[in-house]
């Protein structure tokens, strides 16, 4: 005897607004650049300190008696900043758009399409990144533009520490003539001890140098500017374009010197969209996501900072 069971499922409007929760962490927090590039502090939820030791001469000539190293131990100060992602979308904008026909009929039905839902989430935490990205640099809780005014970045810390080995441009922009000559600048600042240790080296560049890199060493190299685009690097170290970084500025230093410290820990399950026609009776989803973050540096003398002062 043969049994033909049929089901049906039906799912809940509100489904649609759930998200993938370690997907949009994933890509407003962290990526992979992130992680190879940066020392990264997670689940930090207020202040905190970080150790830091750097030792002198370990090994010594053996005798009965027992010579101490030199070593110095410090810590940081690791702070974190709360803030936040909002977002609102009005149903009558959707209803006029591309969604319109997968809509359900009638002016009061759900206008909370899964496709739309889909795209909504993947653009929302890569918008969240993008802003992240800038103020990872050029945070500065000085400045008149809110969001870099959220916390201080990188360059405003680097600028302030007078132990940071400092490169002044002086004022003359990058051009594909001179940027290996700038660059050479930056690499022959950097303490020949620290300069050996390529394969944790990153130097960080803003989006003009990179694009003033590979056409100057396009033009001296047939493989990279007529088959196949060859890793970015200088004299064998990683070189990192990052967007967030301003025109004419460049970071060398070992990878854990720059530190990110973020939350993260149970955020996801916090994150959501609220349809709020099911509630205040106003035709708005609206998401907030909350977050907290912090960037900081150890080792000045590990770092070398180029900047344009005009």
């Amino acid at each position: 005897m043969q049994r033909d069971l049929r089901f049906s499922l039906t799912v809940e409007t509100n489904a649609l607004l759930c998200p993938n929760p370690q997907e949009f962490y994933s890509r407003s927090y962290i990526d992979e650049q992130i992680v190879d590039n940066f020392r990264v502090l997670p689940g930090i939820k207020a202040a905190t300190k970080l150790a830091n030791v750097t030792f002198g001469q370990v090994t010594k000539a053996s005798t009965c008696n027992f010579t101490a190293p030199t070593e110095a131990l410090d810590a940081i100060d690791i702070d974190v900043t709360p803030t936040s992602i909002m977002a609102q979308i009005c149903q009558f904008d959707v209803e006029q758009s591309f969604l319109a026909l997968q809509m359900a009929k009638g002016s009061n039905g759900d206008f909370t399409v899964q496709s739309f839902m889909n795209y909504y989430w993947q653009e929302l935490a890569n918008k969240a990144r993008e802003e992240r990205a800038l103020r990872r640099w050029q945070g500065d809780t000085t400045s008149l533009d809110p969001n870099l005014a959220l916390v201080d970045g990188h360059l405003k810390k680097l600028k302030a520490d007078a132990t940071v080995i400092d490169v002044d441009s002086a004022g003359v922009a990058s051009t594909v003539a001179n940027v290996i000559t700038e660059m050479t600048k930056v690499y022959q600042a950097l303490p020949a001890d620290v300069r050996v240790k390529i394969a944790d080296l990153r130097w960080f560049v803003a989006p003009n140098i990179a694009g003033n890199y590979r056409l100057a060493t396009a033009s001296q190299n047939n493989v990279n500017n007529v088959t196949t685009a060859l890793g970015l690097t200088f004299l064998g170290i990683k070189i990192i374009e990052d967007a967030g970084i301003p025109a004419d500025h460049m970071v060398l230093t070992l990878k854990d010197n720059l530190i990110y410290a973020f939350d993260g820990e149970k955020d996801g399950e916090q994150l959501k969209a609220v349809n709020l026609s099911d509630s205040v009776a106003e035709p708005y989803i609206r998401t907030r996501a909350n977050q907290k973050e912090g960037y900081f540096h150890v080792n000045g003398g590990e770092i070398v900072f180029y900047w344009n002062a005009p």
